[in-house]
């Protein structure tokens, strides 16, 4: 009993058992994206539900075996790599222009809203001159 408890208990049996249980929602979302792709192919285009029926084992069992490939390839290692890469990067230039563009389209738009018809649309084209100026880099 005590050898079972400390078993339990080592950190290579909880590496193990989360291994699995990771391993299993990832099944469970592969078989879920493929239910939603199936739903979707047979909205877009009209496809009889006895067809379906038929290729779905053979989706899953494709989706399975790229599932597979790309984790004995680590494949996804990457993509963690590179989404700690963005999540830990600091703010530039193109961030701040986009965010200053994106205020600028939403004041634009409010004040559209609040005038109506009344809006000035050479207002519109000075606003974003004064956007354009000052980004524009510096001539030689």
């Amino acid at each position: 009993m005590k050898k079972t408890v400390k078993r339990m208990r080592s950190s290579r049996f909880l590496g193990k058992q989360l291994s699995r249980l990771k391993m299993g929602q990832s099944y469970y979302a592969i078989i879920t994206s493929t239910i939603n792709a199936v739903a979707l192919v047979s909205l877009a285009f009209e496809v009889g539900l006895m067809i379906l029926i038929l290729i779905f084992p053979l989706l899953i069992l494709t989706t399975f075996f790229v599932g597979y490939y790309l984790d004995v390839r680590n494949i996804n290692s990457m993509d963690s790599l590179k989404s700690n890469e963005m999540a830990h990067r600091f703010l530039n230039t193109g961030d701040l222009k986009s965010q200053e563009f994106q205020l600028m389209q939403t004041e634009i738009i409010i004040e559209a809203i609040i005038k109506g018809k009344q809006f000035d649309v050479n207002k519109l084209k000075s606003k974003y001159e004064e956007y354009v100026n000052k980004w524009k880099p510096p001539k030689n």
